[in-house]
């Protein structure tokens, strides 16, 4: 804390600048104790458009994707939001999403698939609709790509280009390929970065509050970003942070404190700390949550309150905990 001192009409005026606030979270939050049909994946994303996250479960054939959809302080009695007819295997690839792959607002269910003898390869996306009967659920999935994307060292999806739909990103061996999204298709592949990883991490998020995703390289000993630019992600990767900084259980990104860029969050076995980002570094670390907090199905980030800030969301087999922002 430190004293301003300045001149006005009527004398000398003190003013006290306080340091920023520190990140923190509030207590855990019970916001569902009923069944969620989750036997593949969990992802998060506003399927129904209001603002809030909702949780989507991937599950194997004929359960379809469940959804929990939020009410801003809990979560609804599972949906059956239907995508399941999907050849032998459900509606679920080698990498699931759930982003806004055509800009309305609304997130999709999206499939990354490697092919096989009997499924064909490439992005799949069941789109989150209202149908002719007003029923809100996921469509019948279509193929937007019919390439290989389905990274040799997995997936991230992102918006890469700052249009505001997701686009999905391949890690490979030889290099890092893109396919953005154009609303109803996806456009062909792409070189967007060459073949680099971070030891602990690699992930994709708007680190610098332009828009755009950056490539998050989160290493033993620090964390690097390649900032989204005109040159893609070919511009070599500056250091944000020297501090060792990664998670035992997981290591995420996302906006916790709402000023537009994505902060780095360490989920660990006795704690949650988190290093936000300033556009273009990381400061110290903050412990965000001093105690362990983790999901034995899944640990992510979601807005599910729609304030604006990510919360942090523990998938457990028969309840979900939510870590709101403060």
């Amino acid at each position: 804390m430190r004293a301003l001192v300045m001149a006005g009409v009527a004398g000398l005026l003190t003013l006290t600048l306080a340091p920023p606030a520190a990140a923190t979270s509030g207590v855990p939050e019970q916001w569902s104790a009923g069944p969620f049909t989750a036997q593949v994946a969990v992802m998060a994303g506003d399927v129904d458009g209001d603002g809030k996250d909702d949780l989507v479960s991937y599950n194997t054939y004929l359960y379809g994707c469940y959804v929990l959809r939020s009410n801003g302080s809990a979560f609804q009695p599972q949906q059956n939001w239907g995508a399941g007819n999907f050849l032998s295997s459900g509606f679920n690839g080698n990498a699931n999403f759930v982003g806004d792959m055509d800009n309305d607002g609304r997130a999709d269910a999206v499939a990354v698939r490697r092919p096989t003898t009997s499924t064909p390869r490439g992005i799949f996306v069941a789109r989150s609709i209202v149908d002719y009967y007003g029923v809100e659920r996921f469509g019948t999935p279509k193929q937007w790509l019919d390439n290989t994307i389905a990274g040799d060292y997995g997936n991230l999806a992102a918006d890469l280009d700052g249009d505001g739909d997701t686009d999905i990103i391949g890690l490979f061996d030889v290099a890092t390929l893109a396919a953005r999204s154009e609303g109803g298709t996806t456009l062909p592949l792409v070189a967007w970065a060459p073949p680099i990883r971070g030891q602990k991490a690699t992930l994709a998020a708007d680190a610098t509050g332009d828009g755009k995703a950056d490539l998050i390289l989160v290493d033993a000993g620090g964390t690097r970003v390649v900032p989204g630019s005109a040159n893609r992600w070919f511009d070599p990767p500056v250091s944000w942070s020297a501090v060792p900084f990664h998670g035992s259980k997981k290591t995420l990104t996302a906006d916790i404190d709402a000023d537009g860029d994505a902060d780095l969050i360490a989920v660990n076995d006795t704690d949650v700390q988190v290093m936000r980002s300033t556009g273009s570094g990381y400061s110290a670390p903050e412990v965000w949550y001093a105690g362990s907090f983790s999901g034995t199905k899944e640990t992510l980030t979601a807005d599910v309150d729609g304030d604006g800030d990510a919360d942090l969301v523990a998938v457990n087999t028969g309840d979900v905990w939510v870590l709101r922002s403060q």
